[in-house]
């Protein structure tokens, strides 16, 4: 009676299944090397001695004997090569087991039976029609790399009772699964923006019916070309050229958009250049003029006080202005003193470039 949850009690079956496997196998090598050296010590001892009495017949026989002894003792051996899985057929323990060898030499009963599966990567390139939603069947090229762990061998063994799974077996669950996916997308979107879409959907439904029903692990899976006909290649063609024609329209309207927009904000930025320079202009006349008319005022001042200080009295300066007497300046002489002193002080040192003479302007070389 086994106590314990069912997992626990099932593994420890394979455990003893496995264990028991090995130690048969190892009692039967030890066993039939011991038969054999005793075997064979025996018929030298029958050849040394009795040779003589029986005859050379006797002699090949019981030397055939131990012969045929090592070759059944060289069956006990077997060899699994690199990057292969050692399947086993058992004859007393149920047929295939889970167990298998690893690479490498074994030892191993005579009722074993093994074949080697290989571990690699396997490639196949498949061609398989399917149907779209808007049922279109169209030809799917499909590249599927594949391989078979160590530890899913015996399943996979036991499942396909061969090294490899088959062709047939390959495309029908590459199209089952394939179909199930392009049903749920139009033909366009599949030739088109959807292909990624589609391939990783498949991708992931493929290797989980792999795993499951074949124990196949899926490495990569790829759709390398979708052919639905000359007539939809067509269609599909006329719309990347009219989506084509259509972006380009926009580009060229955006391109246009951004020039209008530029000479927009130029005019604007001139306008307002234009703006600030005339008031600039303004201002710099008006602050002129004002200068202008603060000089005069100075000017007028300063000529009008130089001439009041020649008199001592008021009496003096009427004389004067009705006579004439006195030797005083006039208000004429005492401006273009002012003025001419008034010249020097502003003078930047800069000599004019036109001059007159009296008869003509002359143009200073």
């Amino acid at each position: 009676m086994k106590c314990g949850p069912p997992h626990l009690n099932r593994a420890i079956d394979k455990c003893i299944l496995k264990n028991r496997g090995r130690f048969f196998n190892m009692a039967y090598v030890i066993s039939s090397f011991i038969l054999f050296v005793v075997f064979l010590a025996g018929a030298i001892g029958i050849i040394a001695n009795y040779k003589h009495k029986y005859g050379s017949k006797v002699y090949f026989s019981i030397l055939a004997a131990p012969l045929a002894f090592l070759i059944l003792l060289f069956g006990s051996f077997t060899t699994v090569g690199a990057n292969e899985v050692g399947i086993i057929f058992d004859e007393l323990n149920g047929g295939v087991l889970e167990e298998t060898y690893g690479q490498g030499l074994h030892a191993k009963s005579p009722f074993r039976h093994v074949t080697t599966i290989s571990t690699t990567n396997r490639t196949s390139y498949i061609e398989v029609y399917s149907q779209t939603e808007d049922s279109i069947f169209a030809k799917f090229e499909i590249t599927v790399i594949y391989n078979i762990e160590t530890n899913n061998a015996g399943l996979f063994y036991r499942t396909t009772g061969s090294v490899d799974i088959s062709s047939q077996q390959l495309n029908s669950i590459v199209k089952k699964n394939l179909q199930s996916i392009t049903t749920q997308h139009n033909i366009f979107d599949i030739m088109g923006v959807s292909l990624e879409e589609v391939r990783a959907a498949f991708r992931d439904v493929l290797s989980n019916d792999l795993m499951n029903i074949y124990h196949i692990t899926l490495v990569s899976v790829s759709i390398d070309d979708v052919d639905a006909g000359t007539e939809i290649e067509q269609i599909i063609q006329d719309k990347a050229k009219a989506i084509q024609q259509i972006e380009i329209a926009q580009q060229e309207k955006a391109r246009q958009d951004v020039i209008n927009e530029t000479n927009r904000i130029k005019a604007e930025i001139d306008a307002e250049i234009a703006l600030i320079k005339a008031q600039s202009d303004f201002v710099v006349a008006e602050k002129q003029a004002e200068a202008q008319a603060v000089l005069n005022a100075a000017a007028v001042n300063a000529i009008q006080t130089m001439y009041d200080l020649q008199f001592e009295t008021p009496a003096e300066k009427l004389e004067f202005e009705t006579n004439g007497t006195g030797g005083y300046l006039t208000i004429q002489e005492v401006s273009t003193i002012v003025i001419k002193q008034l010249y020097y002080d502003v003078w930047d040192g800069k000599l004019p470039t036109v001059i007159t003479d009296g008869s003509g302007i002359i143009i200073q070389p």
